[in-house]
C-alpha cells in the first residue's frame, strides 16, 4: 500500500487568508474596548503605532523580494500582527517598544521564513517574548486600571508619557503604576519579628 503526503494545509475550506485574518482582526474588538475601559487610550497608540510599523515593514520586505507589496498587504495579516503586539504590551510602554516588536515580527518572525504560512511560530507572540526578555521593565510596567489608579492618565499624558517618557504633570509610568496599596518584600514576616524583638510597633516596621 502506498501512502502519499501532501504539502500543508491539510484543511481546505472557501475562506480566503483575507478573509480569515479580516475575521480574526474583527475579534480582537471587543478585547480591545476592555482594555481600553480599564487602562485608557494608550492601548489605541500602541495598537496604531504597531500596525503602522508592521505594514510598511510588510512592505518593505516585498519590495526587496521583488514581491506583491499590494496584494501581500492586503490579505491582513501583517495588520493582524501589527494588532495582536499593540495588545500585548503595557498601554504606556515607550513607542519604541511597539516599533521593535512589530519590525521583529514581520522582518524575522515572519519574512525570513519565507512569509505567510511558511513561519513556524506565531509572529506576533515571538516578538513578544523577544521584547519581554529584552527589555523586561519597560513590558512589566502596567498601570493600575482605571479605579484603581490614584493618577488617571487623561489623552494628552498618555502621548506624552509614551513618546516622552513623563505625563503632562511630570509623573513617569512607574510613579503612575505605584499608586495600588499593596507592599510586598522577600521577608515581611521576618521583617516584623525583628522589628517587634526592637521594640517597635507593626506600623513602625
Amino acid at each position: 500500500m502506498a501512502f502519499f503526503i501532501a504539502s500543508s494545509p491539510h484543511t481546505h475550506n472557501r475562506r480566503s487568508t483575507r478573509d480569515i485574518m479580516k475575521m480574526v482582526s474583527l475579534c480582537t474588538l471587543p478585547g480591545v474596548a476592555a482594555l481600553c475601559y480599564f487602562f485608557g487610550w494608550g492601548v489605541l497608540v500602541q495598537i496604531s503605532i504597531a500596525s503602522v510599523t508592521a505594514l510598511v515593514a510588510e512592505a518593505v520586505v516585498m519590495k526587496l523580494r521583488n514581491r506583491s507589496v499590494t496584494g501581500t498587504l492586503s490579505d491582513y495579516s501583517a495588520l493582524l500582527t501589527g494588532v495582536l503586539i499593540g495588545i500585548a504590551i503595557p498601554p504606556l510602554a515607550p513607542w519604541w517598544i511597539a516599533i521593535i516588536g512589530a519590525l521583529f515580527a514581520i522582518v524575522i518572525g515572519k519574512q525570513l521564513y519565507g512569509g505567510l504560512g511558511q513561519n513556524l511560530f506565531n509572529p506576533a507572540m515571538i516578538a513578544y517574548v523577544v521584547l519581554l526578555i529584552s527589555f523586561p521593565l519597560q513590558m512589566t510596567t502596567w498601570v493600575p486600571p482605571h479605579g484603581l489608579a490614584e493618577h488617571t492618565a487623561n489623552i494628552a499624558d498618555v502621548f506624552s508619557t509614551i513618546f516622552t517618557g513623563f505625563t503632562v504633570d511630570g509623573f513617569s509610568a512607574n510613579q503612575l503604576r505605584m499608586s495600588v496599596d499593596g507592599v510586598t518584600m522577600a521577608t515581611p514576616l521576618d521583617t516584623i519579628k525583628t522589628s517587634l524583638t526592637a521594640g517597635k510597633t507593626v506600623s513602625e516596621a
